[in-house]
């Protein structure tokens, strides 16, 4: 994993990434966005183009 961007603020946080995969997918853009509440984590949204895995899926049945 490779991290591009980490913003930061009050009541949330975004990181955008780059997964290095074994798999014919190969590297995959990701973001992901948490929601915090009292200093705790309360949602967590990841985000990222599946078109490289439904053929994978797709052989899998």
């Amino acid at each position: 994993m490779d991290l591009i961007s980490g913003l930061y603020g009050e009541p949330e946080a975004t990181l955008v990434y780059d997964v290095h995969t074994a798999t014919p997918a190969g590297t995959q853009r990701t973001a992901e966005h948490f929601r915090l509440t009292d200093g705790r984590i309360t949602s967590i949204m990841l985000i990222f183009d599946s078109a490289p895995w439904q053929p994978m899926a797709s052989a899998i049945g």
